[in-house]
């Protein structure tokens, strides 16, 4: 079976802007750090503004809480509070 989050990050790249803010939707509930680089490069790229804007969104979303699980499981040295980036 294929991963679903390898599956919406496929539908970053479609034409159509109803399915790219679908998956960004998805990717963030999905919450998977994975993701982050694709949602930056959407952020960057997109000519749409708000697919823009969700892609910022979604990304600032899944980092703050990679972070802060991160934080709760003391995964991170003192004074360091940036999750390991993937």
């Amino acid at each position: 079976m294929p991963d679903p989050l390898d599956i919406w990050l496929k539908r970053l790249r479609d034409p159509e802007t109803a399915v790219r803010r679908q998956a960004i939707r998805q990717i963030e509930l999905i919450g998977d750090p994975r993701a982050l680089g694709a949602l930056a490069q959407l952020f960057a790229l997109d000519p749409d503004l708000e697919i823009r804007k969700l892609a910022q969104s979604a990304g600032k979303s899944i980092y703050q809480a990679a972070e802060r699980r991160l934080a709760s499981e003391g995964a991170l040295p003192p004074g360091d509070r940036r999750p390991n980036r993937v």
